[in-house]
């Protein structure tokens, strides 16, 4: 059955056409997806990456936007196209775009010039093993993008919902919008179950866990704390719309953050993990050593999504 979405791809509306990009971005928040865009190659996944983007394209009624770098013959464009309308995706609901230029800026330029909200990845799990999307191309899409960016380390012909999603509820500004994401995304996949993971570094204890006489006073010590990350996490969750229709299970984990969360992901095995987007900018020790999302980048644990709340 072919389902037609609402919103046409041939253009915007004539407010949008008033604003420029920049008054467009600014503000916007990260969901809902609207506008959905997949960076196409011809290795031997993709169909599969097309499927995966296709997948979600049609089930959050997005636009779609595939985006092709170096130049296009007939043929090839034909396989994509036909590609897309295996998955009931409307011809007047898609596009491709093939354009010459340096892969990162590339591509960054065509999500910015489409307002896009979600860019897709087809990404291969270990960096080791070849850099092209998942190591300093992923790296730099993710830092620079005006939107969030999901890589797929695993594309499959036949792809699934996301039944079990994690989501990292660091204690930082942006990660409110990155749990309402993972709230929005949880409801659109009707998924089973939505962990929210505190993820929390504690050396700022070590002395004070260090002053009690007893193991009884440093399990309760700790259990204070835990609790009140729980409170932080219900705080924030009860300002979130459709919150309440998920199966949500909250988890307070202890590491550095970024390997703590890496860890969670392998033991629990989610669909999806959610995390926020990293800092844009770098001190010295930040490029000389992991950090945060390096961990995950470095070997991804199941498919990745970086949230980028604009503004921040």
């Amino acid at each position: 059955m072919c389902f037609i979405l609402g919103m046409s791809i041939l253009g915007v509306n004539r407010k949008s056409d008033i604003l420029s990009l920049a008054e467009q971005l600014k503000g916007k928040l990260p969901f809902p997806f609207e506008t959905i865009a997949v960076a196409v190659n011809f290795s031997p996944r993709y169909r599969s990456v097309i499927k995966e983007a296709a997948r979600i394209a049609y089930l959050y009624k997005s636009n779609l936007i595939l985006i092709h770098i170096g130049a296009l013959e007939t043929d090839q464009k034909k396989k994509i196209s036909d590609c897309v309308l295996d998955c009931h995706i409307n011809e007047s609901n898609f596009k491709i775009i093939d354009q010459q230029g340096p892969v990162i800026s590339t591509i960054l330029n065509v999500c910015k010039d489409n307002i896009v909200d979600l860019l897709i990845l087809g990404a291969l799990k270990k960096e080791s093993v070849i850099e092209h999307y998942v190591g300093s191309i992923a790296r730099n899409i993710s830092r620079n993008a005006k939107c969030s960016v999901l890589l797929i380390p695993n594309p499959k012909e036949r792809p699934h919902a996301y039944h079990k999603i994690a989501v990292s509820a660091i204690d930082l500004p942006k990660t409110s919008l990155t749990m309402s994401t993972a709230v929005y995304m949880a409801n659109q996949e009707e998924a089973e179950v939505l962990h929210v993971v505190s993820e929390e570094y504690l050396p700022m204890f070590e002395s004070a866990y260090a002053d009690c006489s007893t193991d009884m006073e440093h399990d309760n010590l700790k259990l204070e704390f835990v609790e009140q990350c729980k409170k932080r996490m219900r705080s924030l969750l009860d300002e979130i719309p459709g919150a309440s229709s998920v199966n949500i299970k909250k988890r307070v984990i202890f590491g550095k953050p970024g390997h703590s969360i890496h860890v969670f992901a392998n033991s629990c095995k989610p669909d999806l993990l959610v995390v926020n987007s990293p800092k844009k900018h770098l001190g010295i020790l930040d490029r000389l050593f992991p950090h945060d999302l390096e961990y995950l980048l470095e070997d991804l644990p199941c498919n990745l999504l970086i949230v980028h709340p604009r503004g921040f």
